[in-house]
């Protein structure tokens, strides 16, 4: 990550053809991937996403919809876990690719081009037993259905457009695949968090809410993402946590959140 970090917001999106990369650097460069400079760019949240994951060394992790690798590279880097990222979209995935290569991850980012939404198939067709991953981590699609419309482009509308059956269907593919046992972590728009917990329900017990708030609580903004961890066959509460906080009074990161962002510190959820 350069200077601040990039944001998610999403922007007009070219032909595969067109696709212009940045060389973005993550976890104070220990990380440098490769990301189309239009259309879903990682950034705080993928990083965020990254370190709430509770994996250790060897393990492996389920990214449902790993984009250019990002959170994937950020995770095996920080843990020495192994990660399998699937992807739908043919471009993204070859960044991914290229990003495991340079950045010397190829033997611990495996990654396969399918359609998630499509479980059954998607097993068949590469060999994947269910709770075969140990944790699963994702950042689903957030647009509901009668929300602004993304411009053209099918690599855009798949990543930020998703209505209640599509959040379903990648909580469902990754709760089959993680172990009893293993967890879910999920970033996604606090104002959606009911649809995010509505998804596990009967899937993954034990939710852990933990909102991300833009500015000091003080200044009265609200929280515009949340994180949820989920125990897959836990029957514990829910619990909802402080958060973090990740910019202070003068705009800058906070000092915790600077930590995980630029020293690979991990994000401390909680059980």
């Amino acid at each position: 990550m350069s200077g601040t970090a990039p944001t998610e917001t999403p922007t007009d999106a070219p032909t595969r053809q067109e696709i212009e990369t940045s060389d973005d650097d993550f976890l104070s460069g220990k990380v440098k991937c490769l990301q189309p400079r239009q259309g879903f760019r990682a950034g705080v949240d993928t990083v965020m996403l990254a370190a709430a994951c509770p994996a250790k060394e060897g393990e492996l992790v389920l990214e449902p919809g790993c984009g250019p690798g990002v959170a994937a590279m950020c995770l095996a880097r920080r843990t020495g876990a192994r990660v399998l990222g699937v992807e739908i979209e043919a471009g993204a995935l070859e960044l991914a690719r290229r990003n495991a290569e340079r950045n010397e991850l190829a033997h611990m980012v495996s990654l396969i081009e399918a359609d998630v939404t499509l479980k059954a198939s998607l097993l068949a067709e590469h060999g994947l037993a269910p709770e075969s991953c140990d944790h699963a981590i994702a950042n689903p699609p957030f647009l509901t259905e009668g929300e602004a419309t993304p411009p053209p482009g099918d690599a855009r509308a798949r990543a930020f457009a998703g209505p209640q059956e599509l959040l379903d269907a990648w909580v469902k593919f990754a709760t089959r695949m993680v172990r009893p046992g293993g967890t879910l972590s999920l970033i996604h728009r606090a104002d959606r968090v009911g649809d995010l917990l509505a998804a596990l329900e009967g899937r993954a017990g034990g939710a852990r809410v933990f909102p991300l708030w833009p500015a000091p609580r003080s200044t009265g903004k609200p929280a515009s993402r949340v994180i949820v961890q989920a125990t897959k066959g836990s029957r514990a509460p829910l619990k909802l946590l402080p958060g973090l906080v990740l910019h202070g009074a003068d705009a800058r990161f906070t000092g915790d959140a600077w930590d995980i962002l630029r020293k690979g510190h991990p994000l401390e959820i909680g059980g």
